[in-house]
């Protein structure tokens, strides 16, 4: 973990888990934080579910973008429909009533937000439907399957992403008083999710199949160009297959090359790599006593040296740097 952490002003139960849960074994991080007050204007009063629901669409739209990009360079592919989804047993009990007044939240996981022009919002899905069922599964049938617990979103996206290339997925949805049928034809892209924690830290890590981004870090990125470069170097660090252990020399080469091709991944997904990279030199404006920085990775100014001189030569599709 590469923060200790400050409580979330948001108050899921434990994560805000936009895709499955993750295994948390030898992650690797984009920098090493300590508690900071980067995300004081995460809302604190009953504002935080529509401020923590934006976060999630904004995340998503980045993912959905990234995996496109990255093509057969990750270790596994998997189907998605484009769609956030949310499930109120995410969150604390106590807050259930607060969800229903500011987003809807029901009983059954909720459509959060799509991605424009993907395959869901194309099939005719909308914001604020409910899943009852996923390809003649009942939503009460994949929790049990899965034995999912609060992770009730993560379960029905589980099941969405390992359909089968090729086939259609039928949903079951409620809007409204009516329930219908939409099915959808799923894309075919990169498996790696990224997955927002509702955390107040400047936090960023990845196993070997997830990306994990902090609120207080969505909240610190001035764009999606600066989000994009988080997401990027931990993707990158999935697809090298990195994992801990090392010296300090081979542990910075590492996190050199997740940043090369984070910058690669971000330039082909459309982001403009000049605006991603500026991230590192905020961060450096902030940690003049160098708290910020591990011995594994160089210092932001050099990051940013580094990748400002590998702009120019960016090219498209995105290749594999060499892994070490």
């Amino acid at each position: 973990m590469i923060a200790d952490k400050i409580a979330s002003s948001a108050r899921p139960r434990s994560k805000v888990w936009m895709r499955c849960c993750m295994a948390m074994f030898g992650t690797m991080a984009l920098f090493a934080a300590h508690p900071s007050d980067a995300a004081d204007s995460v809302d604190t009063d009953a504002a935080w579910p529509v401020r923590l629901r934006f976060d999630m669409a904004r995340v998503a739209q980045v993912e959905w973008r990234l995996r496109q990009v990255s093509g057969d360079l990750c270790p596994t592919m998997a189907s998605d429909i484009g769609a956030v989804l949310d499930d109120r047993r995410a969150y604390r009990k106590a807050d259930w009533p607060l969800l229903a007044r500011t987003l809807g939240m029901g009983e059954w996981p909720v459509v959060a937000a799509l991605i424009p022009d993907g395959p869901a919002a194309q099939a005719g899905l909308m914001v604020g439907d409910e899943i009852e069922a996923v390809n003649g599964q009942t939503v009460d049938s994949i929790i049990e399957r899965h034995k999912a617990g609060p992770l009730v979103a993560e379960a029905v996206l589980g099941d969405i992403a390992a359909t089968p290339q090729g086939q259609a997925i039928d949903l079951v949805v409620r809007r409204g008083a009516q329930s219908r049928t939409v099915s959808v034809m799923p894309a075919r892209h990169c498996a790696v999710r990224l997955v927002l924690e509702a955390d107040r830290s400047i936090d960023a890590h990845s196993d070997a199949r997830n990306v994990s981004i902090s609120t207080g870090l969505v909240t610190l990125s001035a764009n999606d160009d600066e989000l994009a470069m988080v997401a990027g170097h931990e993707m990158a660090h999935i697809i090298h297959r990195d994992r801990r252990g090392g010296g300090i020399g081979k542990r910075r080469r590492m996190e050199d090359a997740a940043d090369s091709l984070g910058l690669q991944l971000l330039h082909c997904a459309g982001y403009h790599a000049s605006a991603g990279v500026m991230l590192f030199d905020r961060l450096r404006k902030r940690d003049w006593l160098g708290f910020l920085r591990a011995p594994t990775h160089r210092s932001f100014a050099k990051r940013v040296e580094r990748l400002q001189g590998e702009i120019p030569g960016l090219t498209c599709p995105a290749t594999p740097h060499p892994a070490v």
